[in-house]
C-alpha cells in the first residue's frame, strides 16, 4: 500500500508542476480505433467502474453516521438442503457480499457464493436495517428465493438465507470478514488511481492546468478533473467550505456532490453561517435533501427561468465562480472553468445579488439594477468587473469587449445562439481580427448556431472532442481580457436567466484561458464536414429553445 501511495503523490506532483506552466501543449491527436480496440477499452473501463463502485462501498463504513453493514465482505460457511423425509445435506461454501447504502437509506446487496468450489450462485438483495438487523428479500440463480439477513458481529457480520427451491427448504448460515484492510487515506488513494485511468481512456486530453497569482488572491481552474484527486476542483471547494470562519453563501444550478455537502453541514456544526440558493430543478437531489435534513437555509427560485448561477461567497471577501456546476458531471465530465478571487469590494457586488434572490426572493427580470459596473482591483494587475444577468445588460458588456477587439478573438462555447454577438466577430473579422473558436459538438444540429457563419467569414472553429460537453463560455481578447462565468452567448441567458459575467483584465490570467483553449483546439478535427454547414439555414431545431434543457446534464458514456 505504501508503494502505491507514493506513487499516486508521485502522480499528483507531476501533475501539480504541469498545472503552472502556460506554455502550449504538445499533443497528437489520438489514431482512429478499431472495433477490436474499442471493445478491449470498453471491456477494461467497466471493470474498473465496478471496482469503484465496490470501493465506494467500502468508503461508506468509514463515513459518519454509518450502520456497519456497507463494504464488501468475505463470506464462508454451510448451505442446508432440507429434503421431505430425508436428513439435511450439508455443503459448505464461500463467497463474498458487497453491501451499497442507497439514498432513501436502504441498502443494496450483491454477493457471489461458490458451493465446495464447484457451482457459483449470483444473489442480489435490498433491505433496510430494522432494530439493528439488516433484512431483505434475496434472489439467487442456484437458491431460488427467499429471506436474507445479516447482523453485526465483532470483526465482521453473520450471514442467514432462507428459501424454498422444488418444495425443499434451503438455508445458508455463515459470517463474513472484511475484504479489505485499507483505511480512508488508502481508499482515496486507490479510488484516485482508478478515476485516473477511466478518465484518461474515456477522453485523452493535455492536462488541465491550473495558474495562481503571486499573492495567490487569483486562482484559475480547469476541468475536467479526476475524482478523489487531493487536488482537484471539487477538493478545492470543499477546502474552501473547510475554511470558512463565519460565512457561506452559495448560488448553484445544480448541487449534486455529497462530500461538498457534508462539508457545508460540518461548517455550520462548527457555527458559520451557511446559505444556499438553487434552481428548482434540484429539489430531488440527495445532496439538497442532505442539506435540508440537517436544516441549513435554502431557498430555490420558484419559477420557469433557471436560477443559472454557479457561485460561493466565503466570509465575506472570497469568491469563486465561473463555468463550474457542482455535480459531477461539472467537474469531472464536462471541460469547464473555475476562477476564485480574494477581495472583499467584489464580494460585495456578490452578497448584493445574492441577498436579493434569497432574502427579497428577486429572481430573473424582478432583480434590481444595483451592480457596481467600474473596475475592481483585486490584486496587484488583476482587475475585474462584474455584470449580473438580466439586469445588468450582460451582452451589451459582452459586445463592448468584442467591438474593442484590435488583434484576437478566442472564444470556447457551450452555447453560441446570439446574431448580434456573431454580427460584431464578422465586423472583426473583416477589420484584420483574428477569430478562433470552439463550439459543443451536441448543438451541431442547432438552426441558430452560429459555427457556420462565423466559419463562411474566415474565422477558425472547430466542434469540441469531448464525448460529454464543453461548457465552457469563454472569450479571450487580445491576450488581456477574459469574459467568463455562468453567461451563455444567447438571448435566454441575457433576458430570463439568472447569471453571472466576470471581465478579468491580466494577461497572465488571459494567457492561462489562451492555454486552456489551445489544449481543446489541438484535439478538434478541422475536417468536420458540419464545421460548414451547422447554422447555415438548416431546418434544425432552435437553440434558445433547448439550451436550458441541456446545459449541464451531463451523463457518462458507457
Amino acid at each position: 500500500m505504501r508503494t502505491t501511495l507514493n506513487s499516486i503523490r508521485l502522480l499528483c506532483l507531476v501533475v501539480g508542476l504541469g498545472m503552472v506552466a502556460l506554455a502550449p501543449p504538445a499533443y497528437a491527436q489520438p489514431r482512429a480505433e478499431s472495433p477490436e480496440d474499442y471493445r478491449a477499452r470498453k471491456a477494461a473501463e467497466k471493470a474498473i467502474r465496478d471496482e469503484v463502485r465496490n470501493l465506494l462501498a467500502e468508503y461508506a463504513r468509514l463515513e459518519a453516521g454509518a450502520s456497519g453493514f456497507e463494504g464488501m465482505w468475505r463470506l464462508s460457511g454451510t448451505r442446508t438442503v432440507a429434503r421431505s423425509g430425508a436428513a439435511g445435506q450439508d455443503t459448505g461454501f464461500t463467497g463474498d457480499i458487497v453491501v451499497r447504502p442507497q439514498p432513501d437509506g436502504t441498502f443494496a446487496i450483491d454477493g457471489k457464493a461458490y458451493l465446495e468450489g464447484r457451482n457459483t450462485g449470483l444473489f442480489t438483495a435490498q433491505g433496510k436495517v430494522v432494530d439493528g438487523v439488516l433484512t431483505g428479500t434475496y434472489k439467487a440463480t442456484i437458491a431460488g428465493e427467499g429471506e436474507l439477513t445479516l447482523r453485526r458481529a465483532p470483526g465482521g457480520l453473520l450471514l442467514g438465507m432462507r428459501g424454498i427451491i422444488a418444495g425443499n427448504e434451503v438455508t445458508c448460515d455463515g459470517e463474513g470478514v472484511p475484504q479489505l484492510t485499507l483505511d480512508r487515506q488508502g481508499l482515496e488513494a486507490r479510488l484516485f488511481e482508478l478515476e485516473h485511468k477511466l478518465q484518461s481512456s474515456r477522453y485523452p486530453r493535455p492536462e488541465p492546468v491550473r495558474y495562481r497569482t503571486p499573492s495567490r488572491k487569483t486562482e484559475v481552474r480547469f476541468t475536467p478533473t479526476v475524482e478523489w484527486d487531493p487536488h482537484g476542483v471539487e477538493q478545492q471547494v470543499i477546502d474552501l467550505i473547510d475554511g470558512a470562519q463565519r460565512s457561506i453563501d452559495m448560488a448553484v444550478f445544480e448541487f449534486s456532490l455529497m462530500r461538498v455537502a457534508h462539508a457545508l453541514v460540518r461548517a455550520k456544526e462548527r457555527g458559520v453561517a451557511v446559505r444556499m440558493v438553487y434552481d428548482n430543478r434540484e429539489d430531488h437531489q440527495p445532496a439538497i435533501l442532505h442539506l435540508k435534513a440537517h436544516d441549513l437555509p435554502l431557498r430555490d427560485d420558484g419559477r420557469s427561468g433557471y436560477m443559472h448561477n454557479k457561485f460561493i461567497l466565503v466570509d465575506e471577501r472570497i469568491v469563486w465562480t465561473g463555468s463550474t456546476n457542482l455535480a459531477p458531471g461539472g467537474i469531472y465530465v464536462a471541460d469547464n472553468n473555475a476562477i476564485s478571487f480574494t477581495s472583499p469590494e467584489l464580494a460585495a457586488e456578490f452578497k448584493k445579488e445574492f441577498e436579493e434572490m434569497f432574502v427579497d426572493n428577486q429572481f430573473g427580470p424582478r432583480s434590481p439594477r444595483n451592480t457596481t459596473l467600474d473596475w475592481i482591483t483585486v490584486d496587484r494587475g488583476v482587475k475585474v468587473q462584474v455584470r449580473f444577468a438580466p439586469e445588468d445588460s450582460a451582452m451589451a458588456r459582452v459586445m463592448e469587449a468584442v467591438k474593442g477587439a484590435q488583434r484576437s478573438i478566442r472564444f470556447i462555447a457551450f452555447a453560441y445562439t446570439s446574431k448580434p454577438l456573431c454580427d460584431a466577430m464578422i465586423e472583426r473579422i473583416q477589420a484584420g481580427v483574428k477569430v478562433e473558436g470552439i463550439f459543443e459538438s451536441r448543438h451541431a444540429g442547432w438552426a441558430d448556431t452560429k459555427i457556420g457563419p462565423l466559419h463562411a467569414a474566415g474565422a477558425k472553429v472547430r466542434f469540441d472532442s469531448n464525448p460529454n460537453a464543453l461548457h465552457h463560455k469563454v472569450i479571450i481578447v487580445d491576450d488581456r481580457y477574459v469574459l467568463t462565468g455562468s453567461f451563455n452567448f444567447s438571448e435566454g441567458a441575457d433576458r430570463s436567466n439568472d447569471e453571472n459575467l466576470l471581465v478579468v483584465d491580466n494577461r497572465q490570467i488571459a494567457q492561462a484561458f489562451v492555454r486552456e483553449f489551445n489544449a481543446l483546439m489541438s484535439i478538434t478535427d478541422p475536417s468536420d464536414p458540419r464545421i460548414a454547414t451547422s447554422g447555415m439555414g438548416g431546418g434544425g431545431p432552435s437553440g434558445e429553445g433547448m439550451i436550458d434543457r441541456l446545459d449541464d446534464s451531463f451523463t457518462e458514456t458507457e
